[in-house]
């Protein structure tokens, strides 16, 4: 029985008996290009190259610009927050272990997380509001556009007329305004994990270990690498101005997962191994195919849910693996009832074997040879079911994984 505690800049550690927890700073997503987010670049440089070019404390002298046909007038536009927060997250856990005898020990625990300030790229700073999409109609009647002749003709927004919604933006010389990253994202982790272990002994070893957990976030385009080069072209946010409609379930939760694994070297060199693995399935995202909000900067529009999508396991097929019946479309000017994940995703079920032989040529020179079979008993692993509400291919299933394969395998040691 101990305590240690360690403090630094952005790591800190407090452990006991059997519980650790852990806080970490500073989950920030740098620039990717030099100059990005911005599209000019100004410099300032001394005249005679003695005397600097300006005050550090004071700043430059360059004057910023009113937006202009070459700032992106009439065009969608992005940036930083200027008071943007950085991420940091927290782990604990708390776990209980006991051996058996000499060679067979148990342990089992909680682990949790949360994360802060996940940086979120599905906002669009100039969406209409709620409120203002309910006025129908009105919003997309022609009125005389007050910005013509100072927004260039390209632009949708440089006609004579423009529809009455751009008004009504909070920023109505621009199309989308988005942030690179705006850290406003959160998730937290549960998970109850246990295992067994026999220790190798008598040439045989065996482990199994089993975990139900559930990850909560709103934050499910965090890890799309799509994002990481400018603003995202479709926003996943139902409303960017309501996160709370974007809490549920997160695509990478896995509640259930069961594995085990076992090695038998059965003597004369041979021997014998296993690893079985099963899992549920995780949770799908459900959006209509065609946003019929799209105008008023609305990035996703949700159908409306009117009973429970998920099929029992013996009704599910590749044709039709929810009930599609569940969901109906959200007329235009409303937002979907629907969560963000409301459909559970096949699960996984898999068996490996192995079968080897070590022949020792001579003292420092020995041969393997090894036959290997993954997914031995050729169990379908299908990928996600189609979540395009209102397409021919809504809850059906196209892709799989590998079937079985088997593999042989030949290694010299010297």
């Amino acid at each position: 029985m101990g305590l240690a505690f360690k403090l630094s800049d952005n790591f800190s550690l407090r452990s006991g008996y059997g519980l650790t927890w852990i806080e970490q700073a500073g989950i920030t997503t740098p620039f990717t290009t030099p100059l990005f987010p911005f599209i000019q670049t100004i410099g300032q440089r001394s005249l005679d190259n003695i005397n600097p070019a300006f005050v550090l404390s004071r700043g430059p002298s360059i004057a910023i610009a009113e937006p202009n046909p070459d700032s992106g007038l009439g065009q969608g536009v992005f940036g930083v927050q200027r008071g943007q927060k950085s991420g940091y997250a927290q782990q604990w856990n708390l776990s209980v272990q006991k051996t058996f005898g000499s060679n067979w020990s148990m342990e089992t625990g909680y682990l949790g997380s949360k994360l802060t300030n996940l940086g979120v790229p599905d906002v669009n700073l100039n969406q209409l509001t709620a409120e203002q999409l309910a006025l129908g109609p009105a919003l997309t009647q022609q009125v005389p556009n007050p910005f013509f002749g100072k927004i260039p003709a390209s632009s949708s927004l440089g006609g004579a007329t423009i529809p009455f919604q751009q008004l009504l933006r909070p920023f109505p010389r621009f199309t989308t305004v988005a942030l690179y990253r705006n850290n406003v994202g959160h998730s937290t982790y549960h998970s109850f994990q246990s295992r067994v272990e026999r220790r190798f002994s008598s040439g045989i070893t065996f482990n199994a270990s089993y975990t139900f957990c559930r990850l909560i976030d709103d934050a499910g385009a965090v890890f799309d690498a799509a994002i990481l080069t400018g603003p995202a072209a479709t926003f996943q946010a139902a409303d960017s101005h309501n996160r709370r409609l974007e809490k549920d379930e997160s695509t990478g939760s896995i509640p259930h997962v069961f594995s085990s694994s076992f090695v038998w070297e059965i003597g004369r060199g041979w021997q014998i191994g296993g690893l079985a693995r099963i899992q549920s399935g995780s949770p799908i995202a459900v959006t209509q195919a065609t946003n019929l909000n799209a105008f008023a900067g609305f990035g996703t529009q949700r159908p409306n849910r009117i009973g429970d999508p998920n099929l029992p396991s013996g009704e599910r097929t590749t044709a039709r693996w929810f009930n599609t019946t569940a969901f109906t479309q959200a007329p235009q000017f409303t937002l979907g009832d629907s969560s963000r994940n409301p459909v559970v995703g096949p699960g996984f079920a898999s068996l490996d074997l192995m079968l080897g032989k070590t022949f020792t040529v001579s003292e420092n020179l020995k041969a393997e040879l090894r036959a290997e079979a993954f997914n031995v008993t050729n169990t379908p692993h299908f990928g996600s079911p189609n979540g395009s509400f209102g397409t021919v291919a809504f809850g059906t299933i196209t892709t799989a994984f590998d079937p079985r394969v088997f593999e042989f395998v030949a290694k010299v040691r010297f």
